[in-house]
């Protein structure tokens, strides 16, 4: 008899049987795939506005930054030209004008504006760029209560002829007076600045410098509308946010 590893073996006997068919997958059912649609909208909608958040909060601790440094070059230009700051208004376009004279002591090259005017510069804030959507040269404003050529006030930041300058060592209650702040933009027209610069005066008896100066650019509600807070940089060089004019801040400078 021949061994079994001999024997013929019948056909198919190497054959393997199938597998039984697998049951196909269950399909998501669009109920199903509606509620996931909806509870990623919920998701995304809980989480931009903290997004925002956090970036508004971030541009705004550069601003403060940025008003801190612009004001100590201002204090130093002070101690270096007898207790006067650089000019309030006129010159405009040319030195010793305040922006200006942040921009050269911050290393910028040039005498005028267009040397001197750049985007992401320590005159700018961060928050107004976001605000207006263009890459700003200039968006703070010096305080020009009391130089603004009114009965009893000491210059004029807007005359030609003269030029107007903070006495910064008679400035009292340093804590509380303020040099620096956000500001808008004002409507397009003749002598106004370009739309990549902000007023850069303020004088906080006038109204409609109030209302229409003031930039409120920090947290604001949406593109075009100034309802939110501002930054501020007083004489004793701190920096803070506010959302109302404090009284205190219309009391003429020296």
């Amino acid at each position: 008899m021949l061994p079994d590893a001999l024997l013929p073996k019948p056909p198919y006997a190497n054959v393997r049987p199938r597998p039984p068919a697998r049951a196909p997958a269950p399909a998501f059912t669009l109920i199903e795939v509606l509620v996931v649609i909806a509870v990623i909208a919920i998701l995304v909608g809980v989480l931009l506005p903290a997004l925002r958040s956090a970036r508004e909060a971030a541009r705004s601790t550069q601003c403060l930054s940025n008003l801190r440094q612009t004001f100590l070059i201002c204090r130093s230009y002070a101690d270096e030209n007898r207790g006067l700051g650089p000019a309030i208004g006129q010159p405009y376009a040319a030195l010793p004008n305040w922006a200006l004279v942040v921009q050269q002591n911050a290393g910028r090259q040039g005498t005028t504006g267009n040397d001197l005017y750049v985007a992401n510069a320590i005159v700018v804030c961060p928050s107004s760029r976001a605000f207006y959507g263009l890459e700003m040269t200039r968006t703070y404003a010096m305080n020009a209560t009391g130089h603004a050529g009114r009965p009893g006030d000491i210059g004029n930041f807007d005359a030609p002829a003269q030029q107007a300058h903070i006495r910064f060592d008679r400035v009292q209650d340093t804590s509380a007076a303020v040099l620096l702040l956000d500001s808008a933009a004002p409507a397009p027209g003749p002598a106004q600045p370009p739309a990549t610069r902000t007023s850069s005066v303020i004088d906080f008896r006038d109204d409609d410098h109030v209302r229409l100066r003031v930039g409120r650019v920090h947290g604001a509600s949406r593109a075009g509308v100034l309802d939110g807070g501002f930054n501020a940089a007083r004489f004793d060089g701190s920096a803070g946010s506010y959302r109302e004019i404090p009284t205190t801040w219309v009391k003429p400078l020296p």
